[in-house]
């Protein structure tokens, strides 16, 4: 069941125009050509979601490159939003202390590379803004006022609230080719009188938002706890592992790298021809990460290059969709930046992708017309023995409150 089938089910037609954003929703974005590389890291950890937690001294660095070495004046805009990344009712000064609209001041030119960029940062909470609420919050990079980029990201409370677990025994199939979530929601410390208006959950699969399953009704309600088991909604394909290439070297070639070249002025990277999987494939990926790296660098934030990344899949041409390269690196933005065109001649899906060097996840993933919900089947296939990252984020929202408070999160893997 893809996602807006799955808000139709769930909320009366007369809300559904406020959810939409919902099904578009993406980690992060920028307005245009010019910004590049967008990256949200906690506490230094590559690996980690874009979330820190309250009552912590944990900060989130933003950044990203703009592809010039002329300075511009970006600033950024802290909002608070709610469980549906709508901004909340709050003002300013109720979800912030400090002062929005403050210029970032941290950045530095590119150091012997073809492509000339700025890699611009921001860490927050810093000595101008500090957060006061859980929640979801949206940063905004504006120049002369105009949003040329943005950020998504989380601060969660450290309430113990959730328990879950994930089987490739589901109510669709057994070990065959879907996982299934089973959840438990306790109201330990909380004054909870109508679960279906106060309390909001949200599961993700490798941090998608496309699949993302948005307040599923539970099984049982016992009061103190809401049980989500043999829940048809919590049923995921499984999809496969993630592919991977590294290029942290223009003159070595390593993972999954047929050749690099120079083509003046720019470096080109053709990726090993990749064809649609029709067995599970076991690997260490890292379930769509990828981590920015030049072997020889001293900081490879400025130091690492751009090249245009030639993907390809060889396969016979699918029809009624359109078919993505996807991965973090976009955010989760299945677009036509990252769409891939079929070459009758090559027999091949085919993508160039401009990526500054490291090591990169990506998979292919098919959009049937008309939905939004990426699949894996055609392309990558769909194996319980898949090794999946589950999130699930709990919102909570207290009968009077004018915000939805992130009061517990939770990642699990197969």
């Amino acid at each position: 069941m893809g996602l807006n089938s799955k808000i139709k089910k769930l909320f009366p037609a007369a809300l559904m125009m406020l959810l939409p954003v919902i099904a578009y929703a993406q980690w992060f974005g920028s307005a245009s050509d010019q910004i590049n590389t967008l990256r949200a890291i906690s506490e230094r950890d590559w690996e980690r979601l874009p979330m820190i937690t309250m009552g912590t001294d944990e900060t989130i660095e933003f950044s990203f490159d703009e592809m010039s070495h002329q300075y511009h004046r970006f600033t950024y805009h802290v909002t608070h939003c709610d469980a549906q990344w709508k901004p909340s009712d709050l003002i300013e000064s109720e979800y912030m202390d400090g002062f929005n609209d403050q210029p970032i001041d941290d950045w530095q030119n590119s150091l012997n590379t073809t492509f000339d960029y700025t890699h611009y940062t921001l860490t927050l909470p810093n000595n101008d803004v500090t957060l006061k609420l859980s929640g979801n919050y949206r940063i905004s990079i504006r120049e002369d006022g105009k949003e040329v980029a943005w950020f998504r990201f989380l601060v969660a409370e450290s309430r113990q609230n959730l328990s879950a677990s994930v089987s490739g025994n589901t109510d669709i199939d057994m070990h065959k080719a879907h996982q299934q979530v089973d959840m438990t929601v306790s109201m330990n410390g909380l004054t909870v009188r109508d679960p279906d208006r106060e309390i909001y959950t949200v599961i993700m699969q490798n941090r998608r938002f496309d699949n993302a399953v948005i307040n599923p009704q539970p099984t049982y309600n016992s009061g103190g706890k809401l049980t989500y088991e043999h829940c048809r909604d919590l049923i995921f394909p499984a999809g496969n592992e993630f592919r991977r290439f590294e290029i942290v070297n223009m003159y070595d070639y390593f993972r999954n790298v047929d050749r690099v070249s120079f083509h003046d002025p720019y470096y080109h990277a053709n990726l090993m021809e990749d064809t649609r999987h029709h067995a599970y494939t076991f690997d260490y990926d890292h379930n769509g990460r990828y981590l920015i790296r030049y072997n020889q660098a001293s900081d490879s934030d400025t130091e690492a290059d751009y090249l245009f990344v030639h993907f390809n899949l060889a396969s016979d041409q699918l029809t009624g969709g359109k078919l993505y390269v996807y991965g973090h690196f976009n955010g989760g933005r299945l677009s036509s930046k990252y769409e891939m065109e079929y070459n009758r001649l090559t027999g091949r899906y085919e993508a160039t992708i401009l990526l500054k060097q490291g090591a990169y996840d990506y998979q292919y993933l098919w959009v049937p017309d008309g939905e939004t919900e990426g699949q894996t089947k055609p392309t990558e296939g769909d194996w319980y023995e898949t090794k999946n990252e589950y999130l699930i984020l709990l919102y909570y929202r207290e009968r009077g409150s004018r915000y939805d408070r992130l009061i517990s999160t939770m990642t699990i893997e197969n």
